[in-house]
């Protein structure tokens, strides 16, 4: 999955786009749809994981959907790679750093969670993002994402922490994961005004691809010799996840709102606890619901009220 952002463009049809532009209602209408088809995409992805790393060792997984992924972008952008300076590959090597760290400790974590709570704990980064970037920037968070952020972790207490007040081991693994996408997203913002957008997609990915390339070789056994259901699961994911989603935002933060793009990019919380339910890995219960509830009702909070008390504004997401 590459980095989420997404430009401010006003609110509702015929607002200036990220490019300067007006938009017609159905201009924003199709992208927020499209926005839409990404968060069902990254939702149903928790549970094609869940699945895959209950057949294979999840370096071994984390390792060949890169390699898909980063073979396809580059076939399809090839000047993003050959136009890379060296000042390129080096914030691309960083964020894909955060970013496959990240990745991989999801991954282990989900083998021992459900896709559900798996989903809003990730999306915990969005309330992590303004106090990182308050540490490092000393730009302090409005009140709004302190609220966000403190009924987001009730949240997460609800939904998560046991009778001795500890987090399962699952979901420690996957809030571990959630503050490193939360720095991938502190950093992009940081890195994207000065590298063409492809371009940081692609060397990120490049340098996950070889990251993880090393670290599967001496975490687990390589062998390319894997079933079709694991191949299936690999370029879906790689092509769904990753690809489909970079051209959709890129696409469509140039005609709908910051806002719209947050709030529908958060649903994906909210479809991985659903096709979690569906397909039998998750089940519902008062914590499930009330946790997810508050951890969501932050997300809101925090991704939409600032947007309309500040816009224009620019804000990053990071997802899965």
């Amino acid at each position: 999955m590459p980095e989420r952002g997404v430009a401010e463009a006003g609110a509702g049809g015929g607002a200036p786009a990220a490019g300067g532009a007006p938009q017609t209602r159905r201009q924003v209408l199709v992208a927020d749809s499209a926005l839409f088809s990404v968060a069902v995409l990254w939702g149903f992805n928790f549970v094609v994981i869940k699945d895959v790393i209950d057949r294979v060792d999840p370096m071994l997984y984390v390792m060949l959907r890169y390699l898909v992924a980063t073979a396809i972008f580059a076939a399809l952008v090839p000047r993003s790679v050959t136009r890379s300076t060296r000042s390129h590959w080096v914030m691309g090597s960083i964020l894909g750093v955060f970013y496959l760290t990240a990745l991989i400790v999801q991954t282990i974590g989900l083998q021992y969670t459900t896709p559900g709570k798996s989903g809003f704990i990730t999306g915990l980064n969005v309330a992590m993002v303004p106090f990182l970037y308050w540490i490092v920037a000393r730009r302090s968070p409005g009140w709004t994402q302190i609220l966000g952020a403190v009924i987001a972790t009730v949240g997460l207490g609800v939904l998560s922490l046991r009778g001795d007040l500890t987090l399962a081991w699952g979901d420690a693994l996957t809030l571990l994961g959630a503050l490193f996408y939360a720095l991938h997203i502190m950093t992009t913002g940081f890195f994207a005004p000065k590298v063409p957008p492809a371009t940081l997609a692609v060397t990120q990915m490049a340098a996950s691809a070889v990251i993880a390339t090393v670290v599967a070789l001496i975490a687990t056994d390589v062998t390319f010799a894997v079933s079709w259901q694991v191949w299936a699961a690999v370029v879906w994911t790689a092509v769904s996840g990753t690809i489909y989603a970079f051209f959709i935002q890129s696409w469509a933060q140039r005609r709908t709102t910051s806002t719209h793009a947050a709030v529908l990019l958060c649903l994906e919380s909210v479809f991985s606890a659903l096709f979690g339910i569906i397909f039998g890995m998750d089940t519902i219960t008062w914590r499930l619901v009330t946790g997810a509830a508050l951890i969501f009702s932050g997300i809101l909070i925090i991704e939409a009220l600032p947007a309309r008390r500040d816009a224009p504004h620019e804000s990053a997401l990071e997802s899965k």
